[in-house]
């Protein structure tokens, strides 16, 4: 027989009516507020780090990999780079990777550990961004127009939507839709349905363009929700003058002399025909500058002596992007005319517009970057610093985490975790306190039956246990009605939101809970382990009682 465990069970909380047992019902009540505190509040703050979390990287995206270097999620000025990179869609098939660890043993010296990945990559996006101004209803107010494409996961976002739906990326013609915040909508009074104009600065000038609201959201991110806009991908490519919308007007290279050609149709010719015709030297003029299939081209005499070519003969055009993509023009000399005298015009040529645009097709497309998607949250660093030190990336690339991006708001989530330790930290002293007090209670009103025990023969230790099994209880008592009622209290939370917030301020409109059963398990048993294991000591108070006066006390 276990005989501290049966003395135990005799003089529990479960005996006859006693002031110690008064007490080890308090006992019980402020385990059980305790561990309702600790579950509350981890579970919290867990939801409140997994719901904005999740919304600024359904957003943003977890990676960021540009063309330059982004020390913010507003630095919308980037340089475009081309869609067909190495790492472009086939990044999202990396799975589990390995990684070094570095950190710190007890005594202090710097470890490594090697370790692997809990996933991979779930989804790679591109996008490009250009900055507006809106007017409408009198009112002002910029915006960044954020463009997205056929890869573009919508999943985030229409949990968000308040009206309307999300844009078509497939659509072409039409009217230029566009998604806007509530925020926005309210702001400028705005509506679905509604056409506004937003003016863009291009070349020195400005442009308006009239958009349609499709869809209007609100994700509770204010700043976000305040400053962005979604629109298609190629719009803002269109606008960039990015391909494959680029209106290349441009300056192209004849072996190693920087050459301009024009792409003219029959209709832009018109007032230079006669000009051209008037001092024409050889060839004729094609007939047909709107004709797909022309290839001929127009050069000035000086092009002609100089690369020692006639009509009929071919001439080659090189085409350089920024030391990026390149392309070689080939056409036919259709005709050759006396330039003026300027040296602007030597080196003028016509071709048809469709040859300058063949460059949309034969060149990738262009955007601001790619947004990298990670399955593990936990892996976001690992997986950053594996871009980032990888060959996927050119010298002229950069990959940035949402974490460095928007520094402020995670600094702020770190936050939370202090305040988790704080309150965990202050409930365990309670329960502590709590269960220190009652055990000496306990004792002192034992007074007489530990001294007849010690008189029969029991050991300090036995008597000791008889109180630690009853602290046990007590502990575990409080442990399950602390439980059951913290985990209901975030049940009812978590699926009928009694507590609401305002939006504005903590990105969230209804108080988030998560819970971690994992967690969960870990404050039960760090807190019934804690504090029998600090009880050992107050216990020793039994081996202070003298068998002969305890016998005498009353």
């Amino acid at each position: 027989m276990n005989f501290p465990f049966y003395i135990a069970k005799k003089v529990g909380v479960t005996s006859k009516k006693s002031f110690s047992n008064i007490i080890m019902r308090i006992a019980i009540a402020a385990i059980a507020l305790s561990i309702t505190v600790m579950i509350l509040a981890s579970a919290t703050v867990r939801g409140f780090k997994s719901s904005i979390s999740e919304k600024i990287f359904g957003f943003w995206g977890h990676i960021h990999l540009t063309s330059s270097y982004a020390p913010s999620s507003y630095a919308f000025e980037t340089s475009p780079m081309s869609i067909e990179q190495d790492y472009y869609p086939s990044l999202d098939t990396l799975g589990q990777i390995s990684f070094i660890e570095e950190g710190n043993n007890w005594l202090g010296q710097c470890t490594e550990k090697i370790k692997k990945t809990k996933g991979g990559i779930r989804h790679i996006q591109s996008f490009a961004q250009k900055e507006g101004i809106i007017k409408a209803n009198d009112q002002i107010e910029g915006i960044i127009l954020r463009g997205v494409g056929a890869d573009y996961e919508w999943k985030f976002l229409r949990q968000y939507m308040k009206s309307g739906d999300t844009l078509d990326s497939k659509k072409t013609g039409g009217k230029d839709e566009i998604l806007i915040s509530e925020t926005t909508a309210k702001r400028l009074k705005l509506k679905l349905g509604d056409d506004f104009l937003i003016y863009f600065v291009q070349g020195g000038g400005t442009q308006a363009l009239k958009f349609n609201i499709k869809g209007i959201y609100k994700t509770g991110l204010e700043e976000y929700d305040r400053r962005f806009a979604i629109v298609n991908l190629n719009k803002i490519q269109e606008l960039n003058n990015w391909r494959p919308y680029r209106n290349y007007g441009p300056e192209l290279w004849l072996e190693e002399e920087k050459v301009i050609l024009f792409g003219v149709t029959d209709t832009t010719f018109k007032e230079n025909r006669a000009a051209v015709n008037a001092h024409l030297q050889g060839g004729t003029i094609p007939v047909a500058f709107d004709n797909p299939s022309e290839n001929g081209i127009i050069i000035t005499s000086q092009m002609a002596k100089d690369r020692n070519k006639k009509v009929g003969d071919s001439i080659n055009f090189s085409y350089n992007d920024f030391g990026k993509d390149s392309f070689t023009f080939k056409f036919t000399v259709a005709a050759i005319y006396e330039a003026p005298n300027d040296p602007a015009w030597e080196k003028t040529a016509f071709v048809p517009w469709q040859s300058l645009h063949a460059l949309n097709k034969a060149l990738p497309a262009q955007v601001s970057g790619f947004e990298v998607f990670v399955e593990n949250l936990d892996d976001l660093d690992a997986f950053g610093n594996y871009i980032n030190s990888n060959t996927l990336l050119n010298k002229e690339q950069y990959s940035n985490t949402i974490k460095e991006l928007e520094p402020n708001i995670f600094d702020w989530l770190s936050l939370t975790d202090m305040n988790e330790r704080i309150i965990l930290i202050l409930m365990i002293l309670v329960s502590i306190i709590n269960m220190t007090t009652s055990l000496m209670i306990l004792i002192l009103e034992r007074t007489n039956m530990i001294g007849i025990l010690k008189a029969l023969g029991a050991q300090n230790w036995s008597i000791r246990q008889i109180f630690l099994y009853n602290s046990a209880y007590i502990v575990g008592a409080g442990l399950l009605f602390g439980n059951v009622l913290g985990i209901g209290l975030c049940l009812l939370q978590h699926y009928f939101g009694f507590i609401t917030l305002p939006e504005d301020l903590y990105y969230v409109s209804v108080a988030p809970v998560k819970l971690e059963w994992g967690s969960i398990l870990a404050l039960n048993i760090g807190t019934l382990i804690i504090t029998i294991i600090v009880l050992i000591i107050p216990s020793w108070l039994v081996s202070k009682i003298d068998p002969v006066k305890a016998i005498r006390f009353k």
